[in-house]
């Protein structure tokens, strides 16, 4: 069954749970990491130095959209968000788990992956936890809509999400790959 690969960040919480319903699937995992990440994956993939700075000078583009405070992270909070870059473009879609913050963007972390799907217009599916709902990125309103279904996996999709992870994002990730 590993014609369909999940692309993560290694993170307790969604990305773990995204992780652990891939491999009961028989799916194949590739979790995103670096030297020195705290995280619990046996599926790790390690980011070069150049590899993370590649990721970084891709933040800082779709920075443009978030307009967050990029000048006070520590090292370790940059390579955790440069990886996102590598999940984003090694996936064909992008399902993520966490909160709304407008109609337009992602709260946290998972912001910067989502920021970055919506830059290289790859169709992107948020479960907002306490809305516990499912929506999509509309390209045509630049906006998160209500999805009414549960959407459909992927053969190369980034399952991300916030470290938060409450019953309804759990739920919805075991829902997922139920009718996946």
């Amino acid at each position: 069954m590993e014609r369909y690969t999940c692309y993560s960040g290694g993170a307790s919480g969604s990305d773990l749970i995204f992780e652990l319903e891939s491999l009961k699937k028989g799916y194949k995992v590739v979790a995103y990491s670096f030297e020195g990440h705290n995280t619990k994956s046996n599926n790790r993939y390690i980011l070069t130095d150049k590899e993370l700075q590649e990721g970084f000078e891709h933040i800082k583009i779709t920075n443009k959209r978030l307009n967050r405070n990029l000048n006070n992270i520590s090292p370790y909070v940059k390579k955790l968000i440069s990886r996102d870059w590598f999940q984003v473009n090694s996936s064909d879609t992008i399902f993520a788990i966490g909160n709304l913050d407008g109609v337009d963007n992602v709260k946290g972390g998972t912001g910067y992956a989502v920021s970055c799907a919506i830059d290289n217009n790859k169709p992107i599916y948020l479960f907002e936890q306490n809305d516990n709902q499912w929506y999509y990125y509309d390209y045509e309103t630049n906006r998160f809509e209500i999805y009414e279904k549960i959407p459909i996996l992927t053969s190369k999709f980034a399952g991300i999400g916030t470290r938060q992870i409450n019953e309804n994002g759990l739920n919805a990730i075991i829902k997922l790959f139920e009718e996946s």
